[in-house]
């Protein structure tokens, strides 16, 4: 019997298995496929990683092992609305609302594959146990272990199961726990676009009737693209040749970067936030995408992710003072104590702006982008740089770059 079992072999679940084993001397990463399987040569997708999320993954010897430089985010600038032209263009700024720390990097923008690579290598020097390949189905309590259903290979019973295997998780779906999933109305266009100006370190983000679109800066004269349009929309540049692509991303964005072209393959990812009130139920718990599916405009889906793992392994290694194991109900507990409130914040903010930019009638839309300005002139500007550094509204030890006691 291994006490703990983790269900996914994607970035979630192997950083998982590496954090937990640093509190539990039984962890087994179950996975389809091998955590360190070579990623596509034409996967461009990025991470982007706050910095409370930096200092957790050096505690745990990750960042080292990085095969390519993060690239660091020392500045944010939100637009609001299409771009002007003429005498407007002269009077407005083009970006109203900014936030920079040129000593202080608030995120770092990673190459996924590079990011597994490195989540690779720190798990083949932790005593974890991976079992390859297994396909899990559900789970059930055999005298009180989490017994996994598996249509490839006879698993051992667990004191706790942590579902890692993203948004469409079997687990979650057998569990059959309540969860709100918003309607398929906008798909995400990410890729990669060459830059004819530099990005300066720079993060951007406009604010646009059909959805946001975000360039975070990749490498020398790179940035990665998100961006959230109508699903039929989406389908249409996702099926157009470069030129016609690279038109409308320079149509949309502006010339504030010089005119922009795609590199590479383009992806589509169906936007669907999905929020659950409870993370987990007897000896099992959901972590990253398979417990919270958050709008990506803000790039906070893998810190939460982070965050699910450093809290769990205080919560964990808490247990373990009292001579508990990690499948007690008082880990199960404190771990949605310490979530629910960081989760619900991001999803609301996240799905809350995205829809009163994208849905709004336009003076809402208007008043929203009145309230960025404000906001650009008021004390919460400090809150929200705070909270885009990670570690404010999740505390835990490894987010501190310390690891768990």
């Amino acid at each position: 019997m291994s006490e703990i079992g983790i269900v996914g072999g994607g970035l979630t679940g192997v950083m998982m298995a590496v954090t937990l084993s640093h509190c539990s001397e039984t962890v087994t990463l179950v996975t389809q496929a091998p955590p360190t399987a070579k990623p596509r040569h034409d996967d461009n997708r990025t991470t982007t990683i706050h910095a409370a999320g930096k200092a957790m993954l050096e505690a745990l010897g990750v960042w080292s092992q990085l095969p390519k430089a993060a690239i660091p985010v020392t500045r944010i600038m939100v637009a609001e609305g299409p771009i002007q032209t003429g005498r407007m263009a002269r009077r407005q700024q083009e970006f109203g609302l900014s936030w920079q720390d040129a000593d202080h990097p608030m995120a770092y923008v990673v190459d996924n594959a590079a990011l597994l690579e490195a989540l690779g290598h720190a798990l083949a020097k932790r005593p974890v146990t991976v079992i390859q390949p297994a396909t899990v189905t559900g789970m059930e309590l055999v005298a009180g272990k989490a017994h996994l259903n598996c249509t490839d290979i006879n698993l051992p019973d667990f004191d706790l199961v942590i579902a890692c295997d993203g948004a469409k998780s079997q687990l979650v779906a057998a569990s059959q726990l309540r969860k709100f999933t918003s309607a398929h109305r906008q798909t995400a266009i990410v890729g990669s676009l060459a830059l004819e100006r530099p990005h300066d370190n720079t993060a951007f983000q406009r604010f646009l009737p059909d959805g946001p679109i975000a360039l975070m800066p990749s490498g020398d004269h790179l940035a990665s693209l998100v961006w959230t349009l109508p699903k039929q929309t989406a389908e249409t540049l996702l099926s157009a040749d470069d030129d016609v692509f690279d038109q409308a991303c320079n149509d949309a964005f502006g010339s504030h970067l010089g005119i922009l072209r795609v590199v590479g393959k383009r992806f589509g990812w169906p936007l669907q936030p999905t929020w659950m009130p409870k993370l987990g139920t007897d000896q099992l718990l959901f972590a990253g995408d398979a417990g919270h599916h958050i709008h990506p405009l803000a790039g906070q889906g893998y810190n939460l992710a982070l965050a699910d793992a450093a809290v769990l392994a205080d919560c964990i290694a808490k247990a373990h003072r009292r001579g508990l194991s990690a499948g007690h109900a008082s880990v199960r507990q404190a771990y949605q104590r310490g979530r629910q409130i960081e989760i619900a914040a991001m999803t609301a903010v996240n799905s809350g702006l995205n829809a009163m930019m994208s849905y709004a009638p336009n003076p809402l839309a208007k008043l929203a982008g009145m309230g960025m300005t404000l906001i650009n002139a008021s004390p919460a500007k400090n809150l929200f740089q705070s909270i885009a550094r990670g570690g404010v509204l999740a505390r835990a030890n490894l987010l501190d770059g310390r690891l768990p006691d």
